[in-house]
């Protein structure tokens, strides 16, 4: 029988083992406010939803070193190219006291699929799933799925139950129980997040006794509250700030690869650059090598593909030459023999490394007499723009949160969803084929056709990788540093 253990039991236990802790909490302020804790809703897609929610709920399964590790489920198998079956943990209680059983990931999956925007996307070929048994889910799909197992390490369970009660709600209101190491306690959208340990947690209980997420919103006053000992853990330092905390005994320092990566997308609809020897002709003009070394000294590598290394997938490529003199006669070739005039826009919550290569990136294009204006806007109309393909020229950063080179590069070019104007029939058929295929040897193989195919057209410059500045207090321990910068925090001690 399911659902054997009660809401006031769970709450009892809970208040037992806090009275006898040694009351440690690890205090954290992220980049960004968490705006929403809902895991299935239209910001379940957004970095700082998912780290949050990594605290409270479980996936399936997990992927470490590439390899995906059962959480929730102990067996998965592809019993044919459209259908999953899984096996559930025995032992595993939500922070209602509910059990986990087959219901719930059935209820977590149809409602993450029915929301609109957020992961959704990502289950768009969702037919049915079943419940034979308790301890059973098999996910039917309407085609084969090639990064399925990538998409169900983003699912979090919640009870059915619970989801239920929901009645079809989304958003920051809402607040599921999960089965993860941590209870949300008290939530206030935008300013902070407390959770407390689950001392039931089927992981084995937190060394810690709790969480509290507190928004800084400037880097400067995030930095100074983790000296003065106010907070123990950030992440998302600049290169200019990392040399004085590396040299500080109180803090620790890790820089780590991450799934994150600058590109300066040629709207391929417009202009100029319909045609690819613009394209090269722009690349080629900058130095990168250099605009690297310079901005991102300590936190960015020089690029050679469309996604990051982290990635799978990624197939490197070799980095175009800086010659400003075949730039020119690229030009002449296409037609642009005295250059011509471009905007490159941005957004400014990209902060000043996007702001610096704008700039810079605009110097070198004088110089073979493209005269192009860096246009700054504020994230809200940059966002529209892009979506509007209102831009000669757009310079952001872009995060695989799947780590699978399907969520950017089987979304961002597919020619049906014209993000940047550019369409490549060979590029869209080797595209859908990797969607498609099961064997991971063989979509990386595709993938790698993609990226030549990407990286020769020049549908933009792919200048660095970026990588993942962990900062904190030197008394603690066992954070993971994820390379989605949404790290976990299940395994932390504080000394």
């Amino acid at each position: 029988m399911r659902k054997g253990l009660l809401a006031l039991l769970a709450a009892a236990a809970l208040a037992a083992t806090a009275s006898v802790s040694d009351a440690k909490t690890l205090r954290v302020s992220a980049p960004a406010p968490i705006n929403d804790i809902d895991p299935h809703g239209s910001n379940s897609v957004v970095r700082d939803t998912i780290m949050a929610g990594r605290q409270v709920y479980d996936s399936l399964i997990e992927f470490k070193d590439g390899e995906p590790q059962g959480r929730l489920a102990t067996q998965w198998q592809q019993v044919d190219a459209k259908t999953w079956r899984f096996t559930l943990r025995d032992g595993v209680t939500f922070h209602d006291g509910t059990t986990l059983d087959s219901a719930d990931v059935k209820a977590s999956l149809e409602r993450l699929a029915k929301a609109k925007g957020g992961l959704a996307r990502l289950w768009t070929q969702l037919d049915t799933v079943e419940t034979p048994d308790a301890k059973t889910v098999v996910v039917k799909l309407k085609e084969s799925v090639g990064p399925f197992l990538r998409n169900v390490a983003l699912l979090q369970i919640a009870p059915s139950e619970a989801i239920a009660a929901t009645k079809g709600e989304y958003g920051a209101s809402v607040r599921l129980p999960g089965s993860g190491a941590f209870v949300i306690e008290s939530f206030e959208p935008g300013q902070s997040l407390t959770l407390k340990a689950n001392p039931t947690y089927w992981g084995g209980a937190p060394k810690i006794d709790g969480i509290r997420f507190q928004t800084i919103p400037e880097l400067t006053g995030r930095v100074t509250a983790l000296l003065n000992d106010e907070i123990d853990v950030t992440w998302g330092v600049p290169d200019d700030q990392i040399p004085a905390l590396q040299s500080n005994s109180d803090v620790t320092v890790n820089i780590v690869p991450s799934v994150v990566y600058y590109y300066n997308w040629f709207n391929g609809s417009r202009g100029p650059f319909k045609d690819a020897r613009v394209r090269r002709a722009l690349w080629h003009a900058v130095d990168v090598k250099q605009v690297v070394a310079d901005l991102l000294p300590l936190t960015g590598s020089l690029g050679k593909a469309p996604i990051a290394e982290t990635v799978f997938g990624y197939a490197p490529q070799q980095p175009y030459s800086y010659d400003p003199e075949l730039a020119k006669k690229l030009l002449a070739e296409a037609g642009y023999p005295q250059g011509f005039t471009a905007e490159l826009k941005y957004s400014q919550n990209f902060g000043a490394s996007v702001d610096q290569m704008a700039l810079a990136f605009v110097s070198y294009w004088d110089k073979i007499g493209v005269k192009v204006t860096p246009m700054q806007q504020e994230h809200a109309v940059w966002t529209a723009a892009l979506r509007d393909l209102n831009w000669d020229m757009v310079l952001a950063t872009n995060p695989s949160y799947t780590e699978d080179a399907d969520y950017t590069i089987g979304r961002l070019y597919l020619s049906e969803n014209n993000e940047n104007g550019y369409a490549n029939p060979e590029l869209d058929k080797i595209l859908l084929e990797a969607r498609r295929e099961s064997d991971q040897s063989k979509r990386k193989e595709l993938y790698a056709k993609a990226i030549q195919i990407i990286w020769n057209d020049a549908v933009g410059i792919f200048p660095s990788e970026a990588k993942a500045v962990y900062v904190y207090r030197s008394t603690v321990s066992g954070i993971q540093l994820a390379p989605t910068m949404a790290p976990r925090f299940r395994d932390v001690e504080i000394k």
